[in-house]
């Protein structure tokens, strides 16, 4: 039977009482705000602090999701479920349930976070883990069924996941913006409020049994972009004492604030243009755009794929340098550090972008022939890069798919693991393989396929099979150790060797977990050799 009564603690905003989970075994507070509603005046300012209330608060219910774009990630979601493998049936059911299913309520009222903790109450010292969701920086919440799990506090550890302002309302960089603001930057909103939910874990956290002094931040994809962002901005510096990035993506990591970079326009450049579409030009543009109403602003997002594209920025400030440039050079955060991919990326994700390397995705380009500036970028790289992907060369779908996930993620997973070992700081890394069970998929080990593991969720359209459980066990508890003591083994099975840039090995995660040698080494290093060219051009750019 569930413990009685309800749960309750204190934070710095006043009680909250929460629910008993797990019979009785997990306590669980939803919807805490941990920074002031970001709307009227606040929209587009970097988070304020959360409101007081009196009396006990309710945290038994999910507040809102982040105000989001909800195309492209639509077009993920089916392009998961057709490639199961499943009867044509079984996955128009599906495919339908996934569509027609009630979307959670969105608003600008979004800066809540869940706590799910096995020992609410002070002084537990338990080790702290903080997910951060991916979506391209467009779209997810903290609340969506595939994080709904309570298997990681039963490994004894609390975990906090968190909503952050997207896209358009996270990352708008307007120069009027920039004027108002104490740095002289705008845009980076939902990085910042990645950074003041870290703040108020450090301030808070300890009433829920955790240790504000062992936090370890997660994520995946647009997740483990920003576990990148988290280490290498300045900000976040003291507020985490480890890092998981799982598939760290990079579609924002080139992308300056008044200056423009490969396909991107600056930041500056591209939310003038955005402002322009509604009409609204001139001087004192800002007031007039804080008026507009998230439905009409989001309308203009959904019609206008190039003016939607409001990304994380390298702003001087918040972002002084892009994570793969601070990698490089050395001054990224020096905490133990796991890190890894999925080995079909790029499956699911091709449908969504239809092209071979996504910062050129808007470029027009022949079916049967490679974009010109992909040709430049690798330059004369080029005939190699044919001989590891066959079929590159005339825009083989099978051969564009497997490069776009390397590139995008495996490639830039590598680059991380090897630099950061190279500084000398203690580091993972690791190659997710497991496939679904039907021998008719072909989705492969896709993007975000290793969350339900991470997590322990079993979401009814992807139920996980017997080995799948004990595959998810084991996973669990490699990152739960890694939380409690910068390793990741301890309460594994698994021997976990740390990275060795001299003699790279990958644990690889399937039914049967082994640690081997990294099997796309000749792969990454080409790719990184144009990552290293791109670093190079990215730090001769002033974004002053």
């Amino acid at each position: 039977m569930p413990r009685t009564p309800a749960p309750e603690v204190t934070v710095a905003g006043g009680r909250l009482r929460g629910a008993w989970k797990n019979k009785g075994a997990v306590a669980v507070f939803r919807n805490v705000p941990y920074a002031a509603p970001p709307v009227g005046d606040l929209r587009w300012k970097p988070p304020a602090p959360a409101e007081s209330w009196a009396g006990v608060r309710s945290a038994t219910k999910d507040g809102p999701t982040a105000v989001q774009r909800a195309t492209m990630f639509e077009v993920f979601l089916n392009s998961l479920v057709e490639g199961q493998g499943w009867s044509p049936a079984r996955t128009a059911a599906l495919s339908m349930l996934v569509n027609k299913a009630p979307k959670p309520k969105a608003s600008e009222d979004c800066l809540h976070l869940t706590v799910r903790t096995p020992q609410p109450s002070p002084g537990g010292k338990l080790p702290v883990m903080v997910w951060i969701h991916g979506g391209d920086h467009q779209d997810g919440s903290g609340i969506e069924p595939f994080y709904a799990s309570n298997a990681l506090p039963m490994h004894g550890v609390v975990t906090v996941l968190i909503n952050y302002r997207l896209g358009l309302m996270g990352y708008y960089a307007h120069p009027e913006l920039a004027a108002e603001s104490d740095h002289g930057v705008s845009g980076n909103y939902g990085t910042l409020d990645q950074i003041a939910a870290l703040e108020w874990v450090r301030d808070n956290i300890d009433s829920f049994g955790g240790d504000p002094d062992n936090v370890t931040i997660f994520g995946e994809s647009a997740g483990g972009e920003s576990v990148m962002h988290m280490m290498t901005s300045p900000l976040a510096r003291g507020l985490f004492h480890r890092a998981i990035a799982q598939s760290p993506a990079n579609s924002g990591q080139m992308i300056h604030l008044r200056r423009p970079f490969l396909d991107y326009d600056s930041a500056e450049d591209n939310s003038l243009a955005f402002a322009s579409a509604l009409g609204i030009r001139g001087t004192s543009q800002l007031a007039r755009l804080r008026e507009v109403s998230a439905d009409e602003l989001y309308s203009l997002v959904r019609s206008a794929p190039r003016l939607a594209d409001h990304f994380p920025v390298i702003d001087g400030h918040v972002l002084p340098n892009s994570p793969l440039a601070a990698f490089a050079q050395g001054s990224q955060a020096q905490v133990p550090f796991t890190v890894g991919s999925n080995a079909d990326e790029g499956s699911i994700i091709y449908p969504v972008f239809s092209a071979p390397m996504v910062e050129y995705r808007h470029l027009p380009a022949a079916p049967d022939q490679l974009p010109a500036e992909m040709v430049q970028a690798f330059g004369a790289d080029m005939a190699q890069l044919f001989d590891l992907y066959p079929g590159l060369e005339r825009r083989d779908v099978g051969a564009e798919t497997d490069f776009m996930g390397d590139h995008m993620f495996g490639g830039r997973a590598y680059w991380y693991a090897k630099h950061h070992a190279q500084a000398g700081h203690p580091t993972w890394l690791y190659h997710f393989t497991r496939t679904p069970p039907s021998p008719t998929q072909t989705a492969g080990a896709y993007h975000a396929a290793e969350i339900p593991f991470v997590h322990g969720s079993n979401v009814p359209i992807l139920p996980l099979t017997a080995d799948d459980k004990l595959l998810a066990a084991q996973m669990q508890a490699h990152w739960t150790s890694f939380a409690a003591t910068g390793d990741p083994n301890g309460a594994a099975k698994h021997e976990w060797p740390r990275f060795d840039p001299a003699d790279p090995t990958w644990m690889n995660f399937d039914h049967e977990i082994r640690a081997e040698t990294v099997t796309r080494l000749a792969k990454y290093e080409l790719l990184n050799a144009r990552t290293t060219r791109l670093v190079e051009a990215m730090t001769e750019i002033d974004v002053s």
